[in-house]
């Protein structure tokens, strides 16, 4: 039993360091994008639009059972669409437009302090000292990663709260994920999420001006469905994979990747500046998903039978 529950948690911190990855390249394809005019939301738009259209397809061809949902659980769901489709983009978005993108990623990762909050009252996930070891490293690592201190910039106080919002609204999103995959298939619950996050940004599209900005580069679309590929629907599903696998809590210390390889493309890709303190950073955030990993080994190793002869 611990044995198996030792595989669970290391193929789903795979899972979401996977997910965690498959965003932290989404700058490649939204600096595309931008410099071809599109706004945000409209970004936003046409990456749900393909990322819920390739998922319907696939579960068609797979198995249409993973369409049914219990009727119970369709407003958690839609909560998640919400919440995923535009309360976080908006709010992710002003902070950047208002403050800095480096402002803005560390902002965003407060988030796992909201997890391990909400992860203790919704799951009674407990506070451990190397998970909260893991959670410092986490932090200050991304602080690092971003370059922030030595910027000598100081964000509007709207800014600052729109920032810890979005980190609010990322740990939501992963709570009530976690919810949603205990009673339904995580296929189901991409599905779903996906399909809710697009209708909820048709408000926001900006369809008349989308549709004749596409028509004149056409490779935009092009650049839209591999972005929905990779970055929609492979993110999406292996994260909502990973959450029926691992506690929250863990799961936002995994997620942390994200900028790390944000921050790789950065730097191998737009020839962004690697300095000591970055390097610095991606040392102490993949230090903590190590530390978290170490964790789990060793309570599989307490739990084994003669592992108490051996101490001794």
């Amino acid at each position: 039993m611990e044995r198996k529950l030792l595989n669970n948690n290391r193929k789903g911190a795979l899972l979401i360091i996977l997910a965690g990855t498959c965003w932290g390249v989404i700058s490649i394809f939204i600096n595309y994008m931008s410099d071809a005019g599109l706004g945000t939301m409209q970004i936003s738009f046409l990456r749900q639009l393909f990322a819920v259209t390739i998922f319907a397809l696939l579960i068609l061809s797979k198995d249409r059972n993973l369409f049914r949902i219990r009727l119970m659980d369709l407003g958690l769901i839609m909560l998640c669409g919400f919440i995923n489709g535009v309360v976080f983009n908006f709010l992710y978005f002003y902070t950047i437009i208002n403050s800095r993108a480096s402002i803005a990623v560390v902002l965003l990762y407060t988030s796992p302090v909201f997890v391990m909050i909400l992860a203790r009252i919704f799951f009674g996930e407990k506070f451990t000292a190397p998970k909260l070891v893991a959670l410092v490293l986490t932090i200050v690592g991304c602080v690092l990663v971003t370059g922030v201190l030595g910027e000598g910039y100081t964000p509007p106080p709207v800014a600052i709260l729109t920032g810890v919002l979005t980190g609010l609204a990322y740990a939501l999103n992963n709570i009530l994920t976690s919810i949603a995959v205990r009673k339904n298939p995580p296929e189901t619950v991409t599905m779903y999420t996906l399909l809710f996050s697009f209708i909820f940004l048709i408000p926001f599209s900006g369809a008349g001006e989308l549709f004749s900005i596409c028509l004149a580069k056409p490779s935009i679309l092009a650049v839209a469905f591999v972005m929905s590929i990779v970055t929609g629907v492979l993110a999406q599903y292996v994260f909502s994979m990973g959450l029926k696998l691992i506690e929250s809590g863990k799961a936002a210390i995994y997620g942390a990747t994200e900028p790390i390889v944000g921050s790789l493309v950065g730097i191998f890709i737009f020839r962004e500046e690697a300095g000591p303190m970055k390097i610095a950073g991606i040392i102490m955030v993949i230090t903590a998903i190590l530390l978290i990993g170490r964790e789990d080994q060793n309570r599989k190793d307490r739990s084994e039978p003669g592992s108490e002869d051996l101490l001794e």
